[in-house]
């Protein structure tokens, strides 16, 4: 059952974008967890060439978290500021890098929608639905996005070609 996040009043009070804020705070509190279980098993096995080559896969794993945690206050603000609107969206062909995502936006000529963070069953959602939810985009081009179906809220930005 895909249920749809209310399109007018308190975004605040919203229960769905409620929900996709808790399960954004819980996928960063388990990137988090992941990266600092690493680095005690790096320290405690206490070989220094290890420790060398284990510090960017626990910043690999650290980044994530520490991004959601980050921009978690500016969220709050865009879902507080901003109504949330359906937009219908399509993935742009060769701008994937990693696990972000660059989505092209029904009805707009020359600017894309990116995303730092889309995991890849959150891509099938979307590829299917073709649409997201949209609080913003405030004047430096930052959005809130969330999906219908599952639960997932990103911090995205508006981006001219």
């Amino acid at each position: 059952m895909i249920i749809w996040p209310e399109t007018s009043g308190d975004v605040d009070l919203d229960s769905w974008s409620g929900n996709c804020l808790a399960g954004a705070d819980r996928r960063a509190a388990k990137f988090l967890g992941l990266a600092l279980a690493c680095g005690v098993v790096v320290m405690v096995i206490g070989v220094p060439w290890i420790a060398v080559v284990s510090v960017p896969v626990i910043i690999e794993l650290a980044a994530p978290g520490l991004r959601h945690l980050i921009a978690r206050r500016k969220v709050r603000r865009l879902m507080s500021a901003r109504e949330w609107r359906p937009v219908d969206v399509h993935f742009v062909p060769g701008r994937r890098i990693g696990r972000s995502a660059y989505l092209e936006m029904d009805g707009s000529d020359r600017s894309y929608l990116r995303l730092p963070e889309m995991p890849e069953r959150v891509r099938v959602l979307v590829r299917h639905s073709r649409r997201v939810w949209l609080a913003g985009p405030d004047d430096r081009g930052r959005a809130v996005v969330i999906t219908s179906g599952r639960p997932f809220l990103t911090l995205g930005r508006i981006v001219v070609r």
